[in-house]
């Protein structure tokens, strides 16, 4: 009778992480085309770095509403009990919440580094802008994997490092086709974006003031890629280490005190390098605050932090979901854990072209600008088509991996 009530709970909740992988997916597919958007609002001067920081700043205060006065309100009106403070939980929790904002804040800062050194090219705006997404949401499920495959922390003790077992050839090609898929899928749309100008150079005179000597050119020609090669690694990380910081936090299995801990650290982690650390430079007049401050960008750079932070929420949520789920099948916990972060990051992708084909904002406030202006590149539906195919063997894998308890009843006891 014991096991019975156990299981069929834990059974009937046997989706719920795809759903948290679904919000997570949706929260960070439309993140990058919102905070675009509301960083060139706060940009009057593409040359000053204060629209970056303002924009940077209201992602984290975002962050902190959601991610840090929520938690503790909830434990504060004693709705839940604060979980036991472990030094390595509140550690690798924090931790997370650093790598998270590492990657938001390099991206940011990849796109200026983008633009500028297309520019010294005499290259149109969006010539290196259009690698920065597909490379990002390229790494990141792939890095990820990687570490999930040979990181695997005890409680207690996080530096256990090891292959513990090899990957089945499904989940190998579902992760590589969702990668590509990212890939092409996110290069399809920035490819159309870029004016036609691309494929006829641009003569400038290196008198110019748009265009630097020839020294100056290539200098920073590819501060870009590095910002891009960060976010890849920060985003990539993130999950695993998101994971083992809630596992340490959480008492009991079904506790969500846990859980909220753990967002907890995320969000005071935001709050450190995302809004102090900004706020500290322009108020200290290190960095000028940006010329101009408009409702529109600072509402679009917020709303840009509260999708990061959904989706940082339902990551949470998606991981200790599919440690229940593997649980009740008679998996090791973390059997289905390796999944999540592939299938957001094959996600992703696919609605933030959707929502960049379908919304187009200009500058000034005005934001109600919607319809498909142009043909999607065919690029666009070989990527979607892979991320599809590498989706469906990533769950494949999956279902075959459940299936296995049915062959050796105890193997999970």
């Amino acid at each position: 009778m014991t096991e019975l009530k156990t299981t069929q709970p834990a059974s009937s909740g046997r989706w719920t992480w795809l759903l948290f992988v679904a919000l997570a997916g949706l929260s960070w597919g439309t993140y990058v085309p919102v905070v675009f958007y509301g960083g060139r609002e706060l940009t009057s001067d593409p040359s000053k770095i204060g629209g970056r920081l303002t924009s940077i700043l209201c992602v984290g205060v975002a962050y902190f509403v959601l991610a840090v006065l929520i938690p503790l309100v909830l434990f504060l009106s004693k709705k839940h009990a604060w979980p036991a403070f472990k030094a390595t939980g509140l550690l690798f929790s924090g931790l997370a919440g650093v790598m998270g904002a590492v990657g938001a804040i390099a991206v940011i800062f990849a796109s200026k580094a983008a633009v500028d050194a297309a520019r010294a090219a005499g290259q149109p705006d969006g010539a290196y802008r259009a690698y920065i997404a597909p490379l990002i949401f390229g790494l990141a499920p792939v890095i990820n994997t990687l570490v999930s495959l040979v990181w695997h922390p005890k409680p207690g003790k996080p530096w256990h490092f090891g292959i513990e077992h090899l990957p089945g050839w499904k989940l190998i090609l579902g992760i590589v086709l969702v990668g590509l898929g990212a890939f092409l899928v996110l290069y399809s749309k920035e490819r159309s974006e870029v004016p036609a100008a691309v494929a006829k150079p641009v003569a400038v005179s290196v008198a110019s003031p748009e265009s630097p000597a020839v020294t100056e050119e290539y200098s920073g020609r590819f501060d870009w890629l590095a910002y891009v090669l960060v976010a890849g690694l920060a985003w990539g990380t993130y999950v695993p280490i998101v994971f083992y910081g809630g596992q340490e936090l959480t008492g009991k299995p079904g506790e969500l005190g846990g859980r909220l801990m753990s967002i907890l650290c995320v969000g005071m982690a935001y709050f450190l390098l995302a809004v102090l650390v900004p706020s500290g430079l322009m108020s200290s007049g290190i960095t000028p605050w940006p010329a101009s401050i408009t409702a529109s960008g600072l509402l679009f750079s917020g709303m840009a932090g509260v999708a990061g932070a959904v989706g940082a929420i339902c990551v949470i949520f998606a991981s200790k979901s599919a440690v229940d789920s593997a649980k009740a099948a008679g998996l090791p916990p973390a059997s289905f854990r390796v999944y999540i972060a592939p299938l957001i990051f094959g996600v992703a992708p696919v609605i933030n072209t959707m929502v960049s084909l379908l919304w187009h904002p200009k500058k000034g406030g005005d934001f109600l600008h919607f319809g498909l202006e142009h043909l999607p590149d065919p690029l666009l539906w070989v990527g979607i088509g892979a991320v599809a195919s590498g989706a469906f063997l990533v769950l494949f894998a999956k279902e075959q991996s459940e299936a296995a308890p049915a062959v050796k009843p105890g193997a999970g006891k």
